[in-house]
């Protein structure tokens, strides 16, 4: 089988997402794991295609799409947000090569850190990232919780969120935050997200001050989220659970960092429980994942 590579086009978005939730699920059957992974409409990847930044390929043999690789960069930053082979699939080159050609583009534009986030039990996966230079830095927990229990056990917080002003009124507050914790600002994807994507966008306040941003989807998924280190982190998780509730959705959930003690412990105490580990890898290590919930592994 020929397999050739070449960038993406708006019409392999929908063939391409089919992909990573076919691949997605697969690991997740082969670990044990239900075959759960509903993904939605490729609404990131499409904004992404639009972005000189960020690199989308897509691995084709006999007229058919095999692999799709899609990474986005920030300043001299470089994340891989997926990488899939269809299943059956894997064990051919595919996606080293589809990798070959995203690294390429960081090297292009002078990425100084790579970094992605990815299955923990995806030992494959794990064996490709480190022998093309990254490592394992972080561990990573999907939470999830029943937003009922969460209710009745959430007492009152010490912070306060309000509304994120419309972009890009809220432009300098959101980049510096994300420049103290991630250490890059990433206000295009603050745009994305305050562009009706989120159906929830919090400023988190203290006396009236800044101190951290969440975003909460319609199912009622909590991410990103962060917080000025020095910021009282599980005061600022229930400030945020108390809005996430408002929108109605019978499950709360969120990716939590191992380091984040404060959340964690906020987290269980409220009724949350791990319902999937993650593993975050890049080429030195960045950061302060103590103040930082990704969104997920794609948008971090």
């Amino acid at each position: 089988m020929q397999v050739t590579t070449r960038p993406a086009t708006e019409e392999d978005l929908g063939p391409a997402t089919r992909i990573v939730q076919d691949a997605y699920n697969d690991v997740r059957v082969r670990h044990g794991l239900p075959a759960s992974i509903a993904l939605g409409p490729p609404l990131f990847q499409a904004f992404s295609l639009t972005e000189p930044t960020s690199s989308l390929w897509v691995a084709e043999a006999e007229g058919a799409l095999r692999g799709f690789a899609f990474s986005w960069m920030r300043q001299r930053f470089w994340f891989l947000a997926q990488l899939f082979v269809r299943p059956g699939e894997q064990s051919q080159g595919i996606g080293q090569g589809l990798m070959a050609r995203t690294l390429h583009h960081a090297r292009e534009n002078g990425a100084e850190n790579l970094a992605l986030i990815t299955m923990a039990y995806n030992t494959t996966s794990t064996a490709l990232y480190i022998r093309n230079g990254l490592y394992p830095r972080e561990p990573l927990l999907r939470l999830v919780a029943p937003a009922r229990v969460v209710a009745e056990r959430l007492g009152a917080a010490g912070l306060e969120v309000a509304p994120i002003e419309p972009w890009p009124a809220s432009r300098d507050w959101l980049s510096g935050i994300d420049e103290e914790v991630l250490g890059f600002h990433r206000g295009s994807h603050h745009a994305f997200l305050l562009g009706g994507i989120a159906a929830r966008a919090f400023r988190i306040e203290q006396a009236g001050r800044p101190v951290g941003y969440a975003y909460v989807s319609p199912t009622g998924h909590i991410g990103p989220l962060a917080v000025a280190p020095g910021t009282d982190t599980a005061e600022a998780l229930k400030a945020v659970l108390r809005g996430a509730l408002e929108i109605g959705s019978e499950q709360i959930s969120m990716i939590v960092a191992g380091r984040a003690d404060g959340t964690l412990a906020a987290a269980f105490a409220l009724g949350f429980r791990i319902d999937e580990p993650f593993v975050l890898l890049s080429s030195r290590p960045f950061g302060t994942w103590s103040c930082y919930q990704p969104s997920n592994p794609g948008f971090m």
